[in-house]
């Protein structure tokens, strides 16, 4: 098969400056003046025993002032690599001459897919990358995770595009091993702020069908860092860009309303070393807010439609489908208000006041005004067409 290691790498404002509200909102990209983990992601590909496949970078930037220099950046650390494995960076450049070659086929209308700006999108961009490289399969890997198998590509390989009980596997979840020990569960959290929300509890219990035979099982969850897709999926669904955070886990759930399954590969794991965030807590909990409300919306509209099926919040338990139930805005209330008491024990009046304002922003601004649903789905359709052509023409072979 035909692969594609496709790694998004954010790159935005320097630890020197103040965070700028106006930046996008990722959860730790790499500093425009340091050198970053995207390095010792491609090393660590040295150590795999099956090197049929190539790498493509989708770089992004949190602001465009820094869309320049993550240009330049993703482009040296690509020609100082030491791998002897094809690599190629997808990004400002490269988005430009797509809309281009599409603009000039008269597909005006799906340049709007051509986006480094949002997690969703960059999702889409390393889709888009696979379909320019002619990958029968994306291996989606993160800049903050090292491999940590010499089996792993053959592993991604396992069993896509074969029968599995009956049905045709086109989407895999593999799984994270933490950084501070070999285990992928999370620590438990005991801190009283969350005791209303604790989706480490909710995420743990997941985990547990890791452990349970056979290899090959349904899953609720999956990981955007650990990912294998086939083209048969990638080509037919596309990620939602109105997600603004866990992309991945909607991902799942936008494939299983089409018919397709995900299945947990319980021997597909990576090493995530991801590097410490800036990014307060309110602000964090209000990209969750954000998430779950619209997810919730989303699953809420489902309607019968010919070629798709009724997703119920129930299969996604344990998690997500805790936060998709009926008492979610009850448990962003009460963790809103524990959190702003939180910074108020800490005499952090604007901590205080912003997380005192995600209980407004969950009730008034993000619930979407629109039918998700009925939207998602004309999005979709035009994902299916943009697919289809850059597919079809060999100018859109941007790579060797």
């Amino acid at each position: 098969m035909k692969t594609t290691i496709v790694i998004p790498s954010y790159w935005g404002r320097s630890w020197k400056e103040p965070i700028d509200p106006v930046d996008d909102v990722y959860d730790h990209p790499t500093p425009i003046d340091e050198e970053g983990t995207l390095k010792r992601a491609l090393e660590s590909f040295q150590q795999v025993q099956n090197r049929n496949f190539r790498i493509v970078i989708v770089g992004a930037a949190t602001n465009p002032q820094f869309q320049e220099s993550c240009q330049t950046k993703i482009e040296d650390i690509i020609e100082n690599s030491q791998l002897k494995i094809p690599i190629n960076l997808f990004s400002y450049k490269e988005g430009e001459v797509v809309k281009r070659n599409l603009e000039e086929k008269g597909y005006s209308n799906l340049l709007h897919f051509i986006s480094f700006k949002g997690y969703s999108n960059i999702r889409n961009a390393c889709i888009i990358a696979a379909i320019l490289t002619d990958a029968d399969i994306a291996v989606f890997f993160d800049d903050d995770e090292i491999i940590a198998d010499p089996e792993f590509i053959n592993k991604a390989h396992d069993f896509m595009g074969e029968e599995v009980n009956g049905k045709k596997v086109v989407g895999k979840a593999g799984y994270y091993i933490r950084p501070e020990a070999d285990t992928y569960k999370i620590p438990p959290q005991h801190d009283w702020i969350w005791a209303e929300w604790d989706g480490t509890a909710a995420m743990n219990e997941a985990f547990r069908i890791i452990e349970s035979t056979p290899r090959l099982k349904l899953t609720p969850f999956a990981f955007g860092g650990n990912m294998v897709i086939h083209s048969d999926l990638f080509t037919k669904v596309a990620f939602d860009p109105n997600i603004r955070r866990g992309e991945d886990i909607d991902y799942l759930f936008n494939a299983k309303m089409f018919g397709y399954d995900f299945l947990l590969d319980n021997e597909l794991f990576i090493k995530h070393l991801p590097p410490k965030g800036r990014n307060p807590s309110w602000q964090g909990f209000r990209e969750n807010i954000f998430r779950f409300v619209y997810s919730r919306q989303k699953l809420i509209a489902q309607k019968p439609m010919k070629g798709m099926r009724i997703v119920e919040a129930e299969e996604l338990d344990p998690y997500p489908g805790v936060f998709l139930k009926d008492d979610l805005h009850d448990r962003i209330y009460k963790t809103s208000v524990l959190l702003a008491l939180d910074y108020l024990s800490k005499k952090d009046e604007e901590g205080f006041k912003k997380a005192l304002e995600n209980i407004g922003i969950a009730k008034y601004e993000a619930k979407p005004e629109y039918n998700p649903f009925e939207w998602y789905l004309n999005y979709n359709q035009e994902w299916r067409e943009l697919a289809a052509v850059l597919s079809s023409s060999p100018c859109f072979r941007l790579f060797d």
